[in-house]
């Protein structure tokens, strides 16, 4: 017994052979299979019949019409078409909407030759090397080239397009700089935005852009300043108040380092944004350094009220009657004892 496994002739099942010659899975498949080549078989014969008959009457005729012409070669219309746009058959117009076929090229059709393509096909080039060669859409393409009297090369089932001919008519595509400028279409892929959208979005805040043909240029720097994602924001912009918390500084320190540094913001609705990076590089390492017995030993006065549950007057009026020892560090901050705010506020935290 095999143990290779083979695909049935019929039904296309995976299935181990018996013996070395078995094509079918089951004796069912193998009757199955051949009373469908029978009628296979059969039907070609019929048909070929039917094609001898048909031609039989239409010998008579000179010209054919296009149903004819495929009845008479035992093919489809579109077929007809096909041979036609490929010049192996040439039609007699009879009038402005119907055309007529020479009986004659039917006959011969075997040994007529192609008609030869007009134009230089020495160099060829394909669909999408055109499309990323000319600054045209491939509709424009195939209506230049038909006003030209210009078809394109079937190889293997693609179409090629001769290149001299084209850069003669076309509009070859212009390169920019990926630095400087943003294609549109990239921004619609990436961003999910719409043409019509990006259009109403550069005229609304007067972003710089330029068209080459169906290209629209916008210019990177503006539209990075003038378009920030909520994603981007969240991760790499910070607001005047988040600044200010985060480094432990004051409005004026704020604005003083911003604008010595000549650090310009972006505004987005009643907010301002600073790239995050250059916040770092001017306030991080200006950030107050408080020592570690000073953050173990005592609390600053907003986290005790909050930690006691009382109120800012009662809280400055007894530390200051009982003596709190109080401790002033960078950044302005004080900070009092907690053995003697437990002291004094303990049974009301505890309440």
């Amino acid at each position: 017994m095999y143990k290779t496994t083979r695909k049935c002739k019929c039904c296309g099942k995976l299935f181990t052979p018996e013996f070395g010659r078995q094509v079918f899975c089951t004796p069912a498949c193998r009757e199955q299979y051949h009373k469908r080549t029978k009628r296979l078989r059969k039907n070609s014969v019929t048909s070929v019949k039917q094609i001898d008959q048909i031609q039989s009457v239409l010998n008579d005729k000179a010209l054919l019409s296009i149903s004819e012409a495929a009845e008479y070669c035992g093919v489809t219309r579109p077929t007809i078409y096909a041979r036609i746009r490929e010049g192996e058959l040439v039609p007699v117009r009879v009038s402005m909407r119907t055309q007529r076929i020479p009986i004659e090229q039917l006959r011969s059709d075997s040994s007529r030759l192609p008609q030869p393509y007009k134009g230089d096909y020495s160099i060829l080039i394909s669909k999408e090397e055109a499309l990323e060669r000319y600054d045209v859409g491939l509709s424009w393409i195939y209506k230049r080239m038909k006003d030209e009297g210009i078809r394109p090369k079937i190889i293997k089932g693609k179409n090629y397009f001769p290149r001299k001919e084209l850069d003669r008519f076309l509009p070859l595509r212009k390169h920019y700089n990926p630095d400087e400028w943003y294609d549109a279409a990239e921004l619609m892929q990436r961003d999910g935005l719409t043409r019509k959208y990006i259009s109403y979005f550069i005229r609304r805040k007067g972003i710089t852009c330029q068209r080459q043909g169906w290209t629209l240029l916008i210019n990177k720097e503006e539209w990075d300043k003038a378009k920030l994602f909520r994603g981007d924001i969240e991760k790499n912009y910070l607001t005047v108040d988040q600044a200010r918390k985060l480094y432990r500084i004051g409005n004026k320190a704020f604005y003083d380092g911003v604008h010595a540094a000549g650090l310009e913001g972006i505004r987005q609705h009643n907010y301002m944004y600073y790239p995050k990076s250059e916040l770092d590089r001017l306030f991080k390492d200006k950030t107050p350094k408080i020592p570690p017995e000073i953050r173990r030993y005592y609390i600053r006065r907003n986290d005790a009220i909050k930690h006691y549950h009382i109120g800012t007057k009662r809280f400055t009026e007894e530390t200051e009657a009982a003596g709190v020892t109080k401790v002033k560090t960078e950044g302005h901050f004080v900070w009092y004892k907690k053995s003697e705010l437990d002291k004094l506020f303990k049974k009301i935290s505890d309440q």
